[in-house]
């Protein structure tokens, strides 16, 4: 729907309506205009935005005719007029960064990946994620309210929008520990209207280094838990004036050296969905609890060894071996130390490991 475009020289950014919005709304107004002829994008003007329409014909176009066009495009690509550029920015990263597709053999343009993933992202329905309890996320006041907005349709979630002095989104378990996640763009936004996205600004003026080692700083000091995350919109190779060494020694420093996990994000109902269904985990783990074991044996052979397996360090021939040695499950909890070394593939280490799983189930 949208493709980003950014001067070479000035580095103003315009957002190129898609072709097939263009030519369905030409021949709704102005069924003679060459669609070819016009082109349509949108610019932030202040802290909002406007759609521009340029039509090249060959007499000159009356004004109720393109404020038609304007009105039918905005309607057409699914826009209101009151979403906020920073989400715009964000949907058009995601649709100007596709890859070039060859066609294959059968003559018809394979899929893009990243358009479809674009689609599934603005589908997302936050109230659709299924959790244990209720969870409470705050979120910085500084924050544009359109994701308290998304995050708040879920009728577990309860969103405060309070001062935080670190991060832009906290969320506390019921023991204190606290997961403290970080937004940034690779695009304009309001709050950074230049050629460069928060995420490149920070970059340059220090300011992603200052926050990382403040959360890093937080997480070591701290008697509780504290999980940093990053949370990093767009495609910080396609929009950014960096070198990719100089993308890569950053997020290689957020990954590696501060221990900060870096995720990536499409628009800003991804970035609901992707905050709440981390808070769901944090707070309360999973809805449904993972097995371990997928396929349960029937035959009592496969049963002891699918339950010796479950020990630390016993893979299913180490389980065998055990069985042939001690001939059952009640064999093994009551062999000695050096009894169990006796068995290929058990050391000393391995030994310990067992030891304490089946002391502690005394």
């Amino acid at each position: 729907m949208l493709n980003l475009w950014k001067h070479p020289k000035t580095k103003a950014v315009r957002l190129y309506l898609a072709p097939k919005v263009i030519n369905s709304a030409t021949k709704e107004i102005a069924g003679e205009w060459d669609p070819k002829g016009v082109k349509a994008w949108i610019q932030e003007s202040g802290k909002t935005w406007a759609l521009k329409v340029s039509v090249t014909t060959d007499s000159p176009v009356p004004a109720t005719e393109t404020d038609a066009l304007k009105r039918t495009r905005l309607s057409q690509a699914g826009l209101s007029g009151a979403e906020p550029w920073g989400g715009l920015m964000d949907m058009a990263s995601v649709k100007s960064a596709r890859p070039n597709v060859k066609k294959p053999s059968g003559g018809r343009p394979a899929p893009s990946a990243s358009v479809s993933r674009a689609q599934e992202s603005a589908n997302l329905d936050v109230a659709s994620i299924q959790m244990v309890g209720s969870i409470t996320i705050e979120v910085d006041q500084r924050e544009s309210p359109r994701v308290s907005e998304i995050l708040a349709t879920h009728p577990d979630i309860t969103v405060a929008r309070v001062a935080l002095d670190l991060a832009d989104f906290r969320i506390v378990d019921k023991d204190g520990n606290e997961l403290l996640i970080e937004r940034k763009r690779c695009i304009p936004t309001e709050s950074s209207p230049g050629a460069r996205g928060d995420f490149e600004t920070s970059i340059f003026d220090g300011h992603l280094f200052d926050q990382s080692e403040r959360l890093k700083l937080k997480a070591a000091n701290s008697e509780s838990q504290i999980i940093p995350v990053f949370l990093i919109a767009g495609d910080a190779y396609q929009h950014s004036n960096m070198l990719v060494q100089q993308i890569d020694g950053a997020l290689s420093f957020l990954s590696v050296i501060q221990k900060i996990t870096v995720l990536c994000r499409y628009d800003e109902n991804h970035t609901a969905y992707l905050i709440a269904k981390m808070g769901s985990h944090f707070v309360d783990g999973l809805y449904t609890p993972v097995s371990f074991h997928k396929a349960k044996p029937k035959a009592i052979w496969d049963q002891r060894r699918y339950v010796l397996e479950a020990l630390p360090g016993v893979s299913c021939g180490i389980a065998e071996a055990l069985l042939e040695r001690f001939g059952s499950i009640k064999g093994v909890a009551t062999a000695t130390e050096q009894e169990l070394s006796a068995v290929k593939g058990i050391g000393p280490k391995r030994i310990k490991e067992i030891m304490r799983v089946i002391n502690e189930l005394d």
